[in-house]
């Protein structure tokens, strides 16, 4: 059997002797057939690329998983690693205990070394008042002695006491000065060791 759009279209001869409304009537159902084979035409057209798509499109293919097993560590390994790991505590003991007797020491050589400052600054600020108060002294003395009109003799025997007096103050001063106690160097902060690294477990 012949498909619609391998049938032979029927082309539209004159009929001798045929009215106008038959002529029409045959042209009309000759226009609707022609319609009906060329959207067979179009439907046949359409559904071709999509049935050659469907074959084109590969199909999933199931995909393999693969496990991996993992081995246990043996006795020997085990042992092993129990003693690393036993001489690794020890060691970090150790360590621990070293850096604090470290920082301990630190902090006490650190606190001796602010409290000899702080004497040394407070002995200093001694000297300095004695040695202001001898000068004022001497300079209160001179004042007394030239007081109204002394003779040029007795001026220069006041103003020889007062240098005196302020050149003792000096040598006094400088004296104290030298027997302070020697300051001490600022301590160091102490360096860390690297601390113990532990084993890797097998």
């Amino acid at each position: 059997m012949l498909t619609p759009w391998e049938q032979p279209i029927p082309v539209l001869t004159r009929a001798p002797g045929l009215d106008k409304r038959t002529k029409r009537g045959i042209r009309m159902k000759i226009s609707r057939r022609n319609q009906l084979v060329a959207g067979a035409i179009g439907a046949a057209m359409l559904l071709a690329p999509t049935a050659a798509f469907a074959d084109a499109t590969p199909s999933p293919t199931a995909t393999t998983t693969t496990t991996t097993t993992t081995n246990k560590p043996t006795a020997d390994q085990k042992a092993a690693y129990k003693a690393a790991l036993d001489a690794y505590r020890v060691a970090l003991k150790a360590w621990q205990q070293t850096r604090d007797s470290d920082r301990a020491a630190y902090k006490t050589a650190l606190a001796a070394y602010r409290a000899a400052i702080a004497a040394n600054k407070a002995s200093r600020q001694q000297i300095d008042a004695t040695f202001n108060s001898a000068v004022a002294a001497a300079r209160a003395a001179y004042a007394t002695a030239t007081a109204g009109s002394p003779t040029a003799a007795a001026r220069q025997v006041a103003l020889n006491a007062r240098v005196a007096a302020v050149a003792a103050a000096t040598n006094a001063r400088a004296a104290a000065i030298a027997a302070l106690p020697t300051l001490p160097a600022r301590p160091s902060v102490p360096t860390v060791a690297p601390k113990p690294t532990p084993p890797v477990k097998p």
